[in-house]
């Protein structure tokens, strides 16, 4: 007699479709589920269970784990001007420099739909904060575009 698949969970088994999952998938997905629920913690900084030697490379992209930031990196984070800091959902943050954000958007599958709601987000922000910067800018910068507010 074969199990129905909610007795096989029940007894500790895996639901899996024939054919469909490969160990090293399965192996991947249990190591997800351990530091979602904090029980692996070697992994040190967000989506660290992706690393090799503190480097994560996604689809052509490569991001630099920081241990000490609790952080993983994209770009060049000499000027902290230039780096958007994005809070991640699991704790930890996604640094990426705002000339690396193309990079981003090829590896944005890597995250989760939280963590892609909050980098979204983030780039929103940030994008509207700069044009208003930029606009104060200009206005401080030409002394023809500034009117002051009172007459004297």
């Amino acid at each position: 007699m074969t199990e129905l698949g909610i007795e096989k969970a029940a007894k500790g088994g895996f639901l899996r479709e024939t054919g469909r999952n490969t160990p090293k998938k399965d192996a991947a997905f249990r190591n997800i589920l351990e530091n979602s629920m904090g029980a692996n913690r070697s992994d040190k900084v967000p989506y660290g269970y992706l690393a090799k030697d503190g480097v994560i490379n996604y689809n052509g992209v490569t991001f630099v784990c920081d241990d000490k930031k609790n952080a993983i990196c994209l770009g060049d984070m000499s000027n902290p001007k230039e780096v958007i800091t994005v809070p991640l959902s699991g704790g930890g943050s996604l640094m990426v420099n705002r000339n690396s954000i193309h990079g981003l958007s090829k590896a944005i599958s890597m995250f989760s739909p939280e963590d892609i709601n909050r980098i979204l987000r983030a780039i929103a922000q940030d994008t509207k904060c700069q044009q208003e910067l930029k606009k104060i800018d200009d206005i401080e910068g030409n002394p023809d575009n500034y009117a002051p507010e009172d007459g004297n």
